[in-house]
C-alpha cells in the first residue's frame, strides 16, 4: 500500500478510536466529527513530517500534541494526554506498517 492511503486509513482508525467513546458518551456530531478530523490530519502529517531531535516513537505524539492543544479548552489534561497516546500510537502504525 503506497504511503498516502495508509495514512489515511491509520487516520482513519486512529480518529474511530477517538470518537467511538465520544458517541457512546452522547457528545454531539460537530463534536465527535472534529475530533476525528483531527486525528485523521495528525496521521497524514505525521507520515509525511520528520520532526528534528525527536525519535520515531515521538514523532506522532508532537504531531498530534500540537494539533490537540488549540481543542483542549475545557478538559485540557484528559485531551492532551489523549493527544500523546493516540500519537504514539499513529508512530508506531508508521513504524511497522509503512
Amino acid at each position: 500500500m503506497d504511503r498516502f492511503p495508509l495514512s489515511l486509513v491509520v487516520g482513519a482508525a486512529a480518529g474511530a478510536l477517538v470518537a467511538i467513546p465520544m458517541i457512546a458518551q452522547k457528545a454531539t456530531f460537530r463534536h465527535c466529527f472534529a475530533a476525528f478530523c483531527v486525528y485523521l490530519f495528525a496521521a497524514v502529517i505525521t507520515f509525511y513530517s520528520d520532526l528534528p531531535y525527536l525519535p520515531w516513537w515521538a514523532d506522532g505524539m508532537g504531531v498530534a500534541l500540537m494539533i490537540a492543544i488549540p481543542a483542549a479548552t475545557s478538559r485540557p489534561v484528559p485531551t492532551l494526554l489523549n493527544a500523546v497516546l493516540v500519537g504514539f500510537l499513529i508512530s508506531v502504525a508508521e513504524r511497522y506498517l509503512a
